[in-house]
């Protein structure tokens, strides 16, 4: 079997690749911390059995990622890998070729049964309710933002620039662009002062 993990963080990437290894050692596994390096994999090789998709890379957006996906790996299943994100998001995904989709924040029990499904080729998806659950308790900020960009958020929220907040998290002007285009898509809002104030409302409700 050969499965490819696009995901940013590393820490995420080998909890993952533990997991997978702790139930087969028939496997060969490739990682990118990035689209640009996940597309050069693909290039060379596009028998890919499953590949992990983190919804939030610095570098892609998710609709054009996926539909690249699909032209160089047709007979891959997909597996959206995120932080939880709305059920439309989710069902968007879906339609878009995503075949399965694996919250980071899963137990470790619901964790293990979707590697163990995932590895039989079959379809893995939470059960429904739970994902509701996750984005009607409450309408703090993390229900909508992954950890980066609520680091960005914060930031943005302390009126300093792209080239400021690029700085201080030691990565580019342009990746800051692609995250504030998918927090602003996330949150619906249109601009930066829109974000802040979102932000900014959601902090005051959680220590009102």
């Amino acid at each position: 079997m050969k499965i490819l993990i696009i995901d940013q963080q590393f820490f995420i990437r080998a909890g993952l690749i533990q997991l997978i290894t702790s139930y087969t050692s028939d496997v060969a596994i490739y990682e990118a911390p990035n689209f640009e390096l996940a597309k050069e994999y693909l290039r060379h090789q596009s028998n890919y059995n499953l590949i992990f998709l983190d919804m939030d890379l610095p570098d892609a957006e998710i609709r054009p990622t996926l539909a690249t996906i699909k032209k160089m790996a047709p007979a891959a299943h997909i597996v959206l890998f995120s932080w939880p994100r709305p059920l439309s998001d989710i069902r968007q995904s879906l339609a878009a070729g995503v075949r399965s989709y694996l919250p980071k924040d899963a137990t470790a029990e619901e964790a293990k049964q979707a590697i163990r499904i995932l590895l039989q080729n079959d379809r893995y998806l939470p059960d429904e309710s739970r994902l509701n659950d996750n984005f009607n308790r409450q309408g703090s900020a993390e229900n909508f933002l992954s950890p980066r960009q609520l680091e960005i958020m914060q930031l943005l929220a302390q009126g300093l620039s792209n080239k400021e907040i690029a700085t201080i998290l030691g990565i580019t002007e342009g990746t800051i662009r692609v995250h504030l285009s998918a927090i602003f898509k996330a949150i619906k809002v249109s601009n930066r002062t829109e974000a802040t104030l979102w932000y900014l409302l959601r902090q005051k409700r959680l220590v009102s």
